[in-house]
């Protein structure tokens, strides 16, 4: 009968107070009844994030593990599977240092993840050397995970193979039940292989409890929701520090002016100076200040400033403009005698004469009639003649196009009348108009003469005024000007800070808010998974004066740390300085379990290696518990040498699949399925007597000692549960028991009696006839000879019949359990 577990260790956590609620929801709510002013909930709602909602992908959930194979790899050269049972419930790989276990733990890990964590950071040169098999340097090396895949349990198979000599030389392939070929986002989230990570190396039970836990706070962090707070928090605290910089840089801007006014014998620097002093500065009175000439005053600077940015024509412009349209226009002068239409005509009838005389095949002239005018010699003259003229008139076409082209740059380089002067009678403004006028002359000389004429003229005159203007401006503000507009400066600060005075008020208002209650938000949604750590912690350290109290996150993400609260006999302590290891494997294995099976994962299944290890056997039962609580919704796979939480698991009555791993020479890794061990022996006792070749003097040796190991393993079964279920002893005192005993008559004692000092005949009289004279057979080695098949079949059923009877001993004496009590199926 399997021991009964708090649901508390089996149930998903969430949120007490909010089922289901998300962060944001969480903090809206608290915001709206925070009493905050309302300028102050606006600035949180404006900064606070929108909750990013995770992308499945697509991919079907829940995932389990079908099978582990690998070749070439670490402990295994031959290529070996582990074939598991998909779906929920405890699987136990084990067998001994060496045998092959932990690589099959390590190639699931790296065909999933593409990286091995027992060996991150660790990257030395005998483990470069040793990651392939020493015994296989022909194999391929390659491990993979065939995957149980969805509610209907598809088959995904990831396959990573090494095409090279180092170990990042390798690849990734997935395969669909079909053969097709997927890509491994279709199969497996990434993301949450990092987040909710199924796998615990035996070297993480000792390093993830080192330091301050900043990956698995990260990884609560994002499991949890929690970033949210984290970057809102964030974005107050920027919002503060913007506000206060903008503040900042008035009071600096303030400290600089009053030391460059102060020297100033200027009556607007004084009335300056003291504007910027006194606690607060008088923003007003320098705007005041800086607006304060008559209209007068503020017109004619304003027109000053204008004239000093006057620009007239550029002269090398002009210069060039005017060069070109001089050449253009003597090009064109010389092209004009013979027209480029006169000179087509006279091709055109020369062309027409030349037709009618190859059409009528005559020299007469069709004109006058004059015989032979148009004969061979005037027939070629006149070809020459039509060459002449087109190859004229093409060039009088294009010297005209160029013309008109020089006539419109000059027409371009002249500006229009600016604003300032459109207004204006001044020498000035007359020459402005005049160099305007050259737009409108179309002729090219006279543009080329009065275009350079009027630009050099009016340059010298925009040159004279310019000068005059910067002058005048000199004299107008002298040392002042550039203090007004270092004020100008200073006062576009001032109200950027008197508004973010405001802002900074508010912004420390909602972050003393802000505070707290992202402490209580992080600590309400952390709880759950905390409660189901210590209660992990309760099954696996039940005798332990060390107590897990409360764990929670300190800081953000990639500056955080998990705090966890530990105590010796209600006293306080530091967490690591008190612990023994095996209490430190403990709290690694109450810190994991909740993050791999938090309910946003999309793997049913944990692997574990090596968590037996530094663990007393009170330690080893709890561990047994939580491992069977965990496969009640979860494929739980556990790696182990240590045959102590086989012995748990048995004594326990919990249900569990056994496979051992054995390793032969060569690294040829095998793997078998444990059955009963009862039946086991049997089963091979059997098979010994139906050998009609065995040798009877084999059999007269063999076949007893196999049959007392059926007994024997009978009894220690009945014996563990006596005295667990009438005595109430505990797996250490049990052990301690069995291991004292060395002939088969105690092992029947102590299983039928519950002492093995006392006779155990009649009891076993009463459970089967004749059994005694089998026990005393065993144990003495004196023993009828087995001559006959038959003769050994008797044996092993009289054999199997008293085993049968010994194992039903506590029902029918009586006791609370029937049957056998789990262990291996």
């Amino acid at each position: 009968m399997t021991e009964q577990t708090p649901a508390s260790l089996v149930s998903t956590p969430t949120s007490p107070s909010a089922p289901g609620s998300s962060v944001r929801d969480l903090l809206l709510a608290r915001l709206d009844n925070s009493g905050l002013a309302p300028e102050v909930r606006e600035l949180l709602r404006e900064l606070l994030p929108d909750e990013q909602v995770r992308d499945s992908g697509g991919r079907a959930g829940p995932v389990h593990l079908r099978s582990v194979t690998a070749a070439g790899w670490r402990g295994i050269g031959p290529r070996t599977t582990l074939e598991l049972p998909p779906g929920p419930g405890l699987v136990v790989v084990a067998g001994p240092n060496g045998s092959g276990k932990s690589s099959f733990a390590e190639a699931a890990e790296t065909a999933l993840t593409a990286r091995n964590s027992r060996w991150e950071g660790q990257r030395t040169t005998d483990w470069k050397q040793g990651w392939r098999n020493l015994h296989s340097p022909d194999v391929t090396p390659e491990v993979s995970v065939e995957l149980s895949v969805g509610e209907r349990g598809e088959t995904a198979t990831v396959r990573r193979t090494w095409y090279g000599g180092k170990v990042d030389e390798a690849r990734t392939k997935v395969e669909g039940a079909d053969g097709a070929e997927l890509k491994l986002d279709e199969v497996v989230d990434a993301g949450a292989l990092e987040l909710a990570r199924p796998f615990l190396p035996y070297s993480e039970l000792g390093s993830m409890i080192n330091g301050s836990l900043s990956a698995l706070h990260d990884a609560f962090f994002k499991l949890l929701g929690l970033e949210l707070l984290a970057e809102l928090d964030k974005r107050v605290k920027d919002a503060h520090s913007e506000f206060d910089g903008m503040v900042k840089r008035r009071n600096a801007l303030t400290a600089e002016l009053l030391v460059e006014l102060n020297p100033v014998d200027d009556p607007r620097a004084r009335e300056a100076a003291a504007a910027l002093s006194g606690r607060t500065p008088d923003s007003a009175r320098v705007r005041a200040l800086l607006e304060g000439r008559s209209p007068a005053d503020a017109d004619e600077l304003a027109r000053l400033r204008e004239r000093v940015s006057l620009a007239g024509p550029d002269l090398a412009e002009v210069t060039g403009a005017v060069a070109r349209l001089r050449e253009a226009a003597a090009t064109a002068e010389q092209a004009r005698f013979g027209s480029a239409e006169d000179a087509r005509r006279l091709a055109g009838l020369l062309e027409a004469a030349l037709d009618h005389r190859r059409r009528s095949d005559s020299p007469d002239c069709p004109v006058c009639g004059s015989e032979n005018r148009l004969d061979q010699a005037w027939a070629e003259h006149a070809r020459a003649e039509v060459e002449r003229l087109q190859t004229e008139a093409v060039g009088a076409e294009g010297a005209r196009r160029d013309l008109a082209v020089a006539v419109r740059a000059v027409h371009d380089l002249v500006q229009p009348v600016p604003a300032l002067l459109q207004r204006e009678a001044s020498p000035l403004a007359d020459l402005w108009r005049e160099w305007a006028l050259c737009r409108g002359i179309t002729d090219a000389g006279e543009l080329a003469d009065r275009a350079e004429r009027t630009a050099r003229i009016l340059h010298e005159a925009c040159h004279q005024v310019r000068e005059e203007a910067a002058g005048r401006l000199a004299e107008h503000d002298g040392v002042w000007q550039p203090l007004a507009v270092r004020l100008a400066e200073w006062l576009s600060a001032a109200e950027a800070a008197d508004t973010a005075a405001t802002g900074r008020r508010h912004a420390k208002k909602a972050r003393d808010w802000l505070r707290p209650i992202l402490d209580e938000l992080r600590d309400e949604r952390l709880r759950p998974y905390a409660e189901r750590s210590q209660e992990i912690w309760q099954k696996l350290c039940e005798h332990s004066s060390v107590t897990l109290g409360s764990v929670t996150l300190a800081g953000t993400p990639n500056r955080g740390s998990v705090k966890l609260g530990v105590s010796v006999d209600d006293m306080d302590a530091p967490a690591y300085s008190v612990m023994s290891q095996g209490e430190l494997h403990s709290l690694a294995l109450s810190l994991f379990i909740p993050r791999a099976t938090h309910e946003a994962s999309p793997f049913g299944f944990l692997v574990i290696d090596d968590p037996v290890q530094s663990m007393d056997p009170e330690k080893v039962e709890g561990l047994a518990r939580v491992l069977d609580a965990c496969a009640r919704d979860r494929q739980v796979i556990v790696f182990t040498h240590d045959t102590r939480l086989q012995q748990a698991i048995a004594h326990l009555g919990i249900e569990a699949t056994v496979l051992r791993v054995t390793r032969q020479t060569d690294s040829v890794v095998g793997v078998e399925t444990l059955t009963d061990p009862v039946e086991q022996a049997l089963a091979e006792a059997r098979a010994v007597s139906l050998d009609p070749n065995l040798p009877p003097e084999v059999a007269d040796h063999v076949l007893p000692a196999m049959c007392r190991v059926a007994v024997e393993a009978a009894c220690l079964e009945t014996a563990r549960r006596r005295l667990r279920d009438e005595e109430g002893l505990g797996l250490r005192a049990i052990e301690e028991r069995v291991a004292s005993l060395d002939r088969t008559k105690q092992y029947v004692s102590l299983a039928l009696l519950g002492d093995e000092r006392q006779s155990a005949r009649e009891a076993v009289e009463r459970l089967r006839p004749g059994g005694w004279a089998l026990v005393e057979a065993f144990n003495s080695g004196a023993h009828a000879p087995l001559p006959t098949v038959d003769d050994r079949k008797a044996l092993v059923t009289r054999t199997k019949a008293l085993a049968t009877a010994i194992r039903r001993s506590l029902a029918t004496g009586g006791a609370n359990t029937t049957g056998n009590a789990g262990g291996a199926r």
